[in-house]
C-alpha cells in the first residue's frame, strides 16, 4: 500500500509540476466552505469512505502543545501540503504551514486547529475524488 501511495504521490508531483498553481483560500468548512483552487471539497459518502478506509480524527497534540498528523494524511496538490478536514457531511481541503517531519509525523504549524476531524487515512483516495469533480 505504501509503494502505491508513493507512486500516486510521485506521479501528482511530476503532473503538477507543468502548470501554474491556483490559489486556494481557506474560509470555513462544511456549509462555508469556499472553492477557490483545484482541489475541491468532497461531501462524505458513508459507504464509499469506509469501502475506501477513510479514518478521521483529530490532530495529535505534542508535549510542547503543537499539532502533529501523520505523514499520510498529507497530500501535495500543485506545490502545496494539504490536508483534509472532515465537517461531517464534506471533506474540505486545506492548506497548511507544515513543520519539522519526523519518520511518521509532521507538525502542522498553520492552517488546522486542535478541535478539527483531520483525515488520517484516505486522503489520497478523498483527493482522488475531489478531481473527480473539478468543474
Amino acid at each position: 500500500m505504501r509503494a502505491f501511495a508513493f507512486t500516486c504521490i510521485a506521479a501528482m508531483a511530476g503532473i503538477s509540476a507543468f502548470y501554474a498553481a491556483p490559489v486556494m483560500a481557506h474560509a470555513g468548512h462544511g456549509d462555508e466552505f469556499v472553492q477557490t483552487g483545484s482541489v475541491g471539497q468532497v461531501k462524505a459518502n458513508p459507504k464509499r469512505d469506509q469501502m475506501l478506509g477513510i479514518v478521521s480524527e483529530k490532530p495529535k497534540v505534542e508535549a510542547n502543545g503543537q499539532l502533529s498528523v501523520p505523514n499520510v494524511a498529507i497530500v501535495k496538490a500543485n506545490g502545496q501540503p494539504y490536508v483534509f478536514v472532515f465537517s461531517g457531511t464534506t471533506y474540505d481541503p486545506v492548506v497548511i504551514k507544515p513543520g519539522t517531519v519526523s519518520v511518521d509525523r509532521t507538525v502542522v504549524l498553520d492552517g488546522v486547529t486542535s478541535d478539527e476531524q483531520i483525515v488520517l487515512s484516505g486522503a489520497l483516495s478523498i483527493f482522488a475524488e475531489s478531481q473527480k469533480n473539478k468543474r
